[in-house]
């Protein structure tokens, strides 16, 4: 098995060979990783159709499949110096939680993905996963489901190719 060092505030970006649809194309924001208790973290860039009429400024997005039922109220925002992702989650009663200086971030994610200790390790071994620092690009997103393409079209000519190609070969 790879040890790798802590990956919390990183960001997986799937291979496009990754074909599970939980994943297929997706940009995931590592919330929580440990040797000791496996990861945690969201997809950033499904947007779903849902909407919190309480919330109308926040997006609602499918977080992972993992308590897909539940919903998480978070924020993430970018910082310029150091350049890294502020993550915030917001638990209890909304009108109890304060979102003063959070709000330009707000994001509620449906579930959330989840590795137990050594998956998710052994899956970036395997290429499964391409791991990436946070860019503000693809945290403050304003195409987010556009994201994965757009990162995959600027990774080279391979990439760009392999991104391109059908979920179903024989279809094509």
């Amino acid at each position: 098995m790879n040890t790798l060092e802590n990956l919390t505030g990183s960001l997986l970006v799937a291979h496009p060979c990754l074909l599970d649809p939980n994943f297929r194309r997706t940009i995931v924001f590592i919330s929580e990783h440990s040797k000791e208790d496996g990861a945690t973290g969201f997809v950033l860039n499904r947007r779903l159709e849902e909407f919190l009429p309480n919330l109308p400024e926040a997006s609602v997005y499918y977080g992972g499949p993992v308590g897909s039922d539940e919903m998480l109220l978070t924020s993430l925002q970018w910082r310029e110096n150091p350049a890294m992702v502020a993550f915030r989650a917001f638990v209890g009663p909304l009108d109890a939680v304060s979102f003063e200086g959070w709000e330009s971030g707000l994001r509620v994610f449906a579930g959330y993905s989840g590795w137990m200790p050594g998956q998710l390790e052994n899956e970036i071994a395997e290429n499964t996963w391409l791991v990436i620092p946070p860019t503000r690009d693809l945290i403050m997103a304003t195409n987010p489901c556009a994201s994965w393409h757009q990162f995959m079209k600027n990774s080279g000519p391979l990439f760009h190719l392999l991104s391109e190609a059908p979920d179903n070969p024989s279809l094509n």
